[in-house]
């Protein structure tokens, strides 16, 4: 079976007990669609278990691009010293991550070797912006946040990095004719609101696109689609 998850923020003990709920196997593969860190307290151990399964598939968040650009700076070793040398645009960025619920994932990744940090910083680097699966007679293309300045006929790869990062689709938006988007950074229970319905923290639908942020950073669900055959299931 073929899954899709995102937005799991550290959310270690929520991945772990899906997994054992989908009693996953090596002939499963799970599609995870960014925003791994951050917020929660185990994005650092999440990814360190995300490498060692070659069938769990990780898309890029806004999250793990912030934390490659802080990385590369920090490699060498994360010090309240190296941190107080850090220029202008660098204190700027790294602001910008602690704002947004790096503090955890910087204390993780303080803990590390040099070693392990310049294995994660190379996971971080290889993410793909976006896959395209086809899956129970259809196709799906997965990102994590959506699909900016959108026009049907656009190659995936005439995208910008931002376009596939920090949009925020309407929920009545139209896209794709023959295939389905999938998205997360957009918790669920804003877009049921503003659709008018009462907000829910469950897998939200609308013609062919498919939000499954379910508020697991915020206190909601771990949301799963299984793309072979459109269920849902939730830690």
């Amino acid at each position: 079976m073929v899954y899709c998850i995102s937005d799991l923020h550290g959310d270690y003990f929520k991945y772990r007990a899906l997994l054992e709920n989908l009693s996953f196997q090596s002939r499963d593969t799970l599609y995870v669609l960014g925003d791994v860190i951050d917020r929660g307290p185990d994005g650092v151990r999440l990814l360190q278990d995300m490498m060692a399964r070659p069938n769990v598939v990780p898309i890029l968040g806004n999250h793990e691009l912030t934390a490659a650009i802080c990385l590369r700076w920090l490699l060498e070793e994360i010090t309240e010293a190296r941190l107080a040398a850090l220029g202008t645009e660098q204190l700027a960025v790294y602001q910008n991550w602690m704002r947004n619920g790096g503090e955890p994932t910087l204390r993780a990744l303080s803990r590390l070797s040099q070693e392990e940090r310049q294995e994660l910083l190379a996971y971080l680097q290889e993410m793909d912006l976006y896959a395209q699966v086809k899956a129970g007679g259809r196709t799906f293309v997965l990102v994590h946040a959506g699909l900016d300045h959108f026009a049907p006929d656009k190659a995936l790869e005439d995208y910008e990095l931002e376009d596939f990062l920090f949009c925020r689709p309407r929920p009545d938006a139209v896209f794709y004719p023959d295939r389905f988007l999938v998205y997360g950074h957009t918790p669920t229970r804003l877009l049921h609101r503003q659709m008018g319905n009462p907000p829910s923290d469950t897998i939200f639908r609308h013609g062919n696109q498919i939000a499954i942020d379910c508020g697991c950073g915020h206190g909601g669900k771990l949301g799963c689609l299984c793309l072979e055959t459109l269920e849902e299931c939730y830690v």
